[in-house]
This record gives C-alpha cells, structure tokens and sequence, in this order.
C-alpha cells in the first residue's frame, strides 16, 4: 500500500510538472509581446497575434489531435508533440523573421495540447472517489505553469533577452520529455469501437450537441478564461505604463504573488468531491469578476494600489483554476469511454475564449483606453454568474412544481 502511494503520487507529480511545463508555453510570449515585436520588426496591430495564435494553434491540437487518445495509446502521441514543441522552440532561437515566428509560435501552441492528454490520465492512476483531489494536484501544476510563464519571461527577458525565454523552455521540455519515457506507463486505450479518425471528429460534433453539460461548462469557461487572458495580456503593459510606472521586476514579483491561487486548487477539489459544486463555480465566477473591478481603484504607485493589485492577481487565479477543475470534474464523470473527446471539446471551447480575450484586450487598449478594456473583462464573468444563478433558479422552479403536481 506504502509503495502504491508512493508511485501514485510521483506519477501524479510527474504529470503535474510535465502539463505545467506545456501549458507554461501558450504564455511566455504574451507579457514581452513588445520586445519581440520590435526586435523582429512586427507591427502593433500583428502583435497581438503573437499569443493568440499560440492559442489558436493550442485549440487546434485540442481538438484535431487529443481526441485520438480515445482511439490510439496515448504516452506514443505524448512524446511526439513534446517533440515537435522542443523542435519549435529551438527554430525560436535562431529566428529572425516575424512571420516565422509567428508560424513556429502556432506549432508550439499545437505540441502544447499534449498537456491534455495528460490530465485525463489522472483517472486511471487514482481511485474515483478521490479523482477531486488529484486531478485538482495535476491542475495546479497546469495552472502554476500558466500562471508563472509570465513573470517568469519577464524576469528571464529583463536579464538575458527574450530568446532565453524559448531557451529555458527548451531544456524544461527535454527533461519531461526523458521523465515521460522512463515513467509514464503505456496504458491501453478505453474504448472499444473501432470508429475512424474521420468519424472520430464527426462524433465530437455530435457529443457537442448532445451533451448539456458540456456546453454549459464550457461556456462558462470559455468566458472566464477570455478574462483571465486579457487581465494577463493587458496588466503588464498597464503596470508601465504612466502614471503606474512599475518596473519589470516588480510586474514579474506580481505575476509570482499571484500564483498562490493555483495552490489551492486542491482544496477546491476536495470541496467539489463532497458535492459543493455548483457553490464553488458561483464563488468561482464571482472572484474573477473581483479581480477586474479591484483595478479599476488602482490609479498610482502607492502601498494601497500594490495591495489591489495583489488581490486582484491571486483572486483571478483561484477563481479561473478553480472553475476548470470544477468543469473537468463533471465533465469527466460522464463517459469514461469518451473522456478525451470531452476534454478535448471542452478546452478548445475554453481557450478559443481564451484567444478571443488575448486580442479584444490588446485591441481595445491600444484603440481606445484600458477603461474600456477593464470594463469588457468585467462583462464576461458577470454574464456567466447571471446565467448559472438564473439557470439553478430554474432547476430549482421546476422541480418545485413537479411537487407540487405529484
């Protein structure tokens, strides 16, 4: 038992680390966008493009490449895209053309959807009944590794330039890479239909449709993580900017502080395992409405904004980690067989939102103000606490009536 412990958890350890490390990639760009863009001679209005094509290149392998964990042995696709990731990462280096970038930034987005075979991998490690917990241990790990790409491209750009940042990645891939192939077992595929790949997409059409859960989870995400995206798009270039004044350093601090919403993930799965999850995804949602609203008191350099601004960053982190484990929890519960097909609707959906969020917040900050850009965030997690208050109020209507009628 001691020794079953012991190899699950460094399996999950292994997991956590290793889905850190690819989400962390869709994110290195997004803070130092602008020296980037200006080294490689990329106009403002493209510039953009530099994270939200990393997403959309992530989308596409969610939703091209992760269903196929439903038909073929998962580890061997696993290490492919890692490879194809390191491979695009080292192409970054020795780039000196902006629309090779950008292309080499999409391919390393697509290698990224690795992480998501690897989190339904959780359930085949763990018993069901504490699949809360630990798929919430393997987020975390996701999660830190989204949250800490940004102040972490920050510091390493202010001290060794940008390229470092694609560098350390690089090495960070090779080492899970070698960690994947040594440990992860090669586990047999769930499902036992013969469907073709083609049928295999056609299908995730249909489970689109047919799956209220689903849609209703994936929305709500799609959402908060277009808010989440454009916070962490636009904070770091709001924080220079007048009459703010932070410096890199101090943005990269904010961007480490923040991560201590991650931790708790966890805990929100523990919660989640004892039924609260509908009360979860409102404090979720309602969080990340906080986060937006708290900045717009942030109006100088003083001990009171740092506060705000410290509140804000941890409160979006918890509320946006916590909504995503909360939607794979029910997700997860509905069709073992099937289960990658889900994650697989389920993050496309969500970072699409997620792409869509990276661009409106720099379009609307450089077209017109970051008021206009904080009130747009704070639109999308407001409609989405609206819609699942007003959702369980109807649930909670009819099955009065049904009551009564019996």
């Amino acid at each position: 038992m001691i020794k079953l412990t012991i190899k699950t958890n460094f399996l999950i350890f292994i997991l956590a680390i290793s889905c850190g490390s690819l989400a962390a990639n869709i994110y290195y760009a997004q803070p130092i966008v602008q020296f980037i863009a200006e080294d490689l001679n990329i106009s403002s209005d493209l510039s953009g493009l530099l994270t939200t094509l990393t997403q959309i290149g992530y989308a596409l392998g969610l939703f091209f490449i992760v269903p196929m964990a439903d038909l073929f042995k998962s580890k061997k696709i696993i290490v492919i895209l890692i490879g194809l990731s390191i491979i695009s990462l080292i192409g970054t280096l020795i780039s000196a053309n902006g629309i090779v970038f950008l292309i080499l930034t999409s391919i390393i987005g697509i290698g990224a959807c690795a992480a998501q075979m690897l989190v339904p991998l959780t359930m085949r490690i763990v018993p069901i009944g504490e699949s809360g917990k630990y798929v919430g241990k393997v987020m975390s790990g996701l999660l830190i590794g989204i949250m800490i790409a940004r102040p972490l491209s920050i510091g390493i750009a202010d001290w060794f330039g940008w390229r470092a940042v694609f560098l350390c990645s690089a090495i960070m891939l090779v080492a899970v890479l070698l960690l994947i192939i040594k440990f992860l077992p090669n586990y047999e595929v769930v499902s036992t239909s013969n469907i073709s790949y083609p049928n295999l997409i056609a299908s995730m059409v249909k489970l689109l449709i047919n799956t209220s859960p689903l849609q209703e989870r994936a929305f709500y995400h799609a959402c908060l993580f277009a808010t989440f995206s454009l916070y962490w798009t636009v904070i770091p270039i709001l924080l220079r900017s007048e009459p703010l004044h932070f410096s890199n350093i101090e943005i990269a601090l904010f961007g480490f502080a923040a991560i201590a919403g991650a931790l708790l993930t966890p805990t929100i799965g523990k919660i989640a395992d004892k039924g609260y999850i509908y009360t979860m995804t409102n404090i979720s949602m309602a969080l990340v409405l906080l986060s937006i609203v708290l900045l717009f008191f942030v109006k100088d350099h003083s001990l009171f904004s740092v506060i705000l601004i410290l509140i804000s960053g941890i409160s979006i982190d918890i509320g946006v980690s916590g909504n995503l484990l909360l939607g794979q929890k029910v997700i997860f519960s509905l069709h073992p067989e099937i289960r990658n097909r889900l994650n697989g609707l389920y993050m496309t959906i969500f970072f699409l939102g997620g792409a869509f969020g990276s661009w409106i917040g720099s379009y609307s900050y450089y077209k017109f103000n970051s008021e206009v850009t904080l009130l747009i965030g704070t639109a999308f997690p407001l409609i989405v606490l609206l819609v699942h208050l007003i959702k369980n109020n109807k649930i909670n209507l009819s099955k009065t009536k049904s009551k009564h009628v019996s």
